[in-house]
């Protein structure tokens, strides 16, 4: 008999082993599936390490803690995975805080614009109203954002951070325009004056076409200027649009922060999108 009952308790315990082996295998590979469908649903989440109860992901310079063993047991029934996924990602959107807004007065000479791409503006799109950008179109798949411009970071200008500041988006834009040409002629004398190339010097390069007039070189004839990419801006003559427009190409393919693959052609009217639609200049 007490070998009956050890023989029973062991498979017992084997079963139990089992389950629990089984139930953790699952846990783990579902989580990859998250992590893995999270770097195409929501690129501005990264997944900085696991946990033993899930995993830890950073997103707009928040850190969240993901109890993936509690979601799982709550998961409704009947939902697909990529469904459920989704459901967990705009939750997790839901729990970052909403940054205070830094003191108007004590910034407001600092807040430039910055060119981003417009996927880049739809991420913050699915976040909660106070945490979406404020931004404007510049040209197709383009948008112009704004960011306080510290001297080690750069802050995001929301809908709550203008609403705190009580300012107008176009009176906002004014002003960062104004800023930035303070800032880019201040980085012209550092340069020695205007430049063919701005390439890698503070992040804000391509975003200096809304002041083209300051960056394009005298003697240039009917200008073109290329941004390819958030950190690059390229200024040649027209007799060379076709060299820069294949460098272009090349260089916004192969970007890790494109921006825009056509040429500009600088007018007294203002910056013209070739083999576009013509532009207003900001």
């Amino acid at each position: 008999m007490l070998d009956v009952i050890i023989v029973l308790g062991l498979v017992i315990a084997a079963v139990v082993a089992a389950g629990i082996i089984w139930s953790y295998r699952r846990f783990v590979e579902t989580r990859s599936r998250l992590i893995e469908h999270m770097k195409n649903a929501a690129p501005e989440m990264i997944a900085i390490g696991p946990t033993d109860a899930g995993f830890a992901v950073s997103m707009l310079g928040t850190d969240v803690e993901v109890d993936l063993a509690t979601l799982l047991r709550r998961r409704p029934a009947r939902i697909a995975e990529r469904d459920w996924f989704d459901r967990v990602i705009d939750d997790l959107r839901t729990r970052v805080p909403v940054p205070e807004a830094p003191p108007y007065l004590l910034i407001r000479d600092r807040i430039v614009p910055q060119l981003k791409p417009t996927s880049y503006v739809e991420v913050f799109e699915r976040y909660p109203l106070p945490l979406r950008l404020v931004w404007r179109p510049f040209v197709p798949g383009v948008a112009i954002t704004y960011v306080v411009n510290n001297p080690h970071d750069r802050v995001l200008v929301t809908a709550r951070t203008l609403e705190v500041w009580g300012e107008a988006p176009e009176a906002l834009h004014a002003l960062a325009v104004t800023n930035l040409r303070a800032h880019t002629a201040h980085l012209l004398t550092e340069l020695g004056g205007p430049q063919r190339r701005y390439e890698h010097l503070d992040g804000l390069d391509a975003t200096r076409i809304l002041v083209a007039d300051l960056v394009v070189p005298p003697g240039i004839d009917e200008p073109v200027i290329a941004i390819p990419e958030e950190t690059v801006m390229l200024v040649a003559p027209a007799l060379d649009r076709a060299a820069l427009a294949a460098e272009t190409a090349a260089r916004y393919g192969a970007a890790t922060r494109p921006i825009c693959s056509h040429v500009f052609q600088v007018t007294a009217a203002g910056l013209v999108l070739l083999d576009a639609r013509p532009t207003r200049s900001a």
